[in-house]
């Protein structure tokens, strides 16, 4: 064993039939499972829906969110190597959760939204240039 840990593909989504997970995702239905996930460290990239079927009981996709923008706060954020989707068909849920990542990602990184042919968003954080 070379010690380092397996990459994770995380998609968060209450569906395990419509919206089931692409190969090579993990599917967790809760936002308390993907915070579990997210805080190992090992998530490389994050798909997100928002509402997951009772937010006191299941939370939503912004409680994932914002999670990780408390985390930029440290010195240990979790944001996601190769970026975040939003495939969640609620368009409130979609706007707000996409104005948290940039804003509180930026700590950090560059932030790029790019829409994909579906209208989804996708955020990428690269590296900022000069100083913070």
């Amino acid at each position: 064993m070379t010690g380092e840990m397996e990459e994770i593909r995380l998609w968060l989504d209450d569906d395990l039939v419509d919206r089931a997970a692409p190969d090579g995702w993990t599917h967790v239905t809760t936002a308390a499972e993907a915070i579990a996930w997210l805080d190992t460290g090992r998530v490389v990239e994050l798909s997100l829906d928002h509402d997951l079927g009772g937010d006191q009981e299941f939370g939503t996709g912004g409680h994932v969110v914002d999670w990780l923008c408390e985390r930029s706060f440290n010195d240990r954020p979790l944001w996601p190597r190769d970026g975040i989707r939003i495939h969640s068909a609620n368009p409130y849920g979609r706007e707000s959760m996409g104005l948290a990542i940039e804003r509180y990602a930026a700590r950090h990184f560059r932030v790029v939204r790019e829409i994909g042919a579906n209208g989804q968003p996708h955020f990428r954080f690269e590296p900022r240039e000069g100083p913070n």
